[in-house]
């Protein structure tokens, strides 16, 4: 190689190396520790509920100021990328549904380094977030769930942040935005309960599933099953689907969230186990969810035991008396 042509590769490396440098210098980073354990440089953690949780940031120098925020997806709309089954046109895609997020800043923080962000003032501000006529309040969650964050430094004039809302899609907010997912226990069902407070998104995209951003009743049990298992997610799931891959523990009619033969925990079923159903009248599987405890403690399955589910409303919990799983159940084991 020519004296020219190393000068000229040289200076090629040189212009890459004070790119990639400024770039980076205007990353601002969230530093997070979960109990006693290190600080890391990473975009999400899955903490048990009552867990500490503290984030902080590098003060530049003593001219610096820190600003502290939440971002709130607003889960009270009923968001779809396809069309509504009960509508003309049913299942076809209609394009990425904009989500709404909510921005705001927590004043007691401002100036502090470091910040517990789970503490109850902070996770309180979804009461902010505006809801609309005809949405359906009363899912969000402050014991679990997922919950996002972003940090904002200003230096003499220069600001820097971590990434937030100017980052987002059309698909929604961006999977760099620091969210912390608490589970409501260990096993499946707690990786399950980390997705409350995710917006439901009838046809969601596997892009959304993994990333938090919105997923409906077929995808949010699988997004969590992959989360548990630590596996990628591959592609998005349809009920019949599930119904076709996974092996049937029973099956029996349901009426009034009682079924019509004796269907006994622990031996025919089991938490973390998919229960789904096809509605009356109806010639495939249309809904599922996650069969979540025996509420009342007498070892059968009946009406006041709970499920978890979503679509159209956000992941929560129900009772079998509230009607959504009557029809022909089919209960399927995922190992």
């Amino acid at each position: 190689m020519s004296r020219h042509r190393i000068a000229i590769y040289a200076t090629t490396l040189l212009m890459i190396s004070l790119s990639v440098q400024k770039t980076n210098a205007d990353i601002l980073f969230i530093d997070v520790k979960i109990g006693t354990g290190t600080w890391q440089k990473v975009h999400e953690v899955y903490p048990l509920n009552g867990q500490q949780v503290r984030l902080r940031v590098a003060k530049p120098d003593n001219n610096s100021t820190v600003r502290w925020y939440r971002i709130i997806p607003n889960i009270n709309h009923l968001y779809h990328n396809a069309e509504w089954p009960w509508l003309p046109g049913a299942y076809r895609w209609l394009g990425y549904e904009k989500i709404i997020y909510e921005k705001y800043e927590l004043l007691n923080e401002r100036g502090h380094w470091e910040i517990d962000p789970l503490s109850k003032e902070i996770l309180s501000l979804h009461e902010k977030v505006p809801v609309h006529q005809g949405d359906s309040p009363g899912f969000y969650r402050t014991d679990f769930g997922s919950f996002w964050y972003q940090a904002e430094v200003n230096t003499n004039g220069l600001v820097r942040k971590s990434p937030g809302m100017e980052h987002s899609s059309e698909r929604g907010i961006s999977p760099n935005v620091f969210r912390i997912s608490i589970r409501d226990g260990e096993g499946y069902l707690g990786y399950l309960t980390s997705f409350n407070n995710v917006p439901a998104v009838f046809g969601s995209t596997i892009y959304q599933n993994k990333n938090y951003i919105g997923a409906d009743c077929a995808d949010i049990l699988m997004s969590a099953y992959h989360k548990w298992k630590g596996r990628k997610l591959e592609h998005d799931y349809s009920v019949q689907e599930l119904v076709r891959i996974y092996p049937k523990q029973v099956q029996f009619e349901l009426l009034g969230g009682n079924p019509d033969r004796p269907v006994r925990w622990n031996k025919d079923i089991r938490p973390g186990d998919f229960i789904a159903v096809k509605y009356a009248g109806g010639s495939f599987y249309q809904h599922i969810g996650a069969l979540y405890e025996d509420a009342n403690g007498d070892g059968m399955l009946d009406s006041e035991d709970k499920v978890m589910h979503a679509g159209p409303q956000p992941l929560h919990f129900s009772e079998l008396n509230e009607g959504i799983f009557d029809g022909t159940v089919s209960i399927l084991r995922v190992r």
